[in-house]
């Protein structure tokens, strides 16, 4: 699955990714978000 998104990250494609896995947004994510308590800010 990693292979696929990091293909699809390549051609520019936009993907919204949920996950609690730290190694998996830092590989995969250009910008992260973090919601809590229904709020969303910024990361990176």
């Amino acid at each position: 699955m990693r292979e696929y998104l990091l293909c699809l990250k390549e051609q520019g494609k936009t993907i919204l990714l949920a996950s609690h896995s730290t190694e998996d947004i830092q590989l995969l994510c250009d910008t992260i978000h973090e919601m809590e308590k229904g709020k969303i800010s910024r990361i990176v």
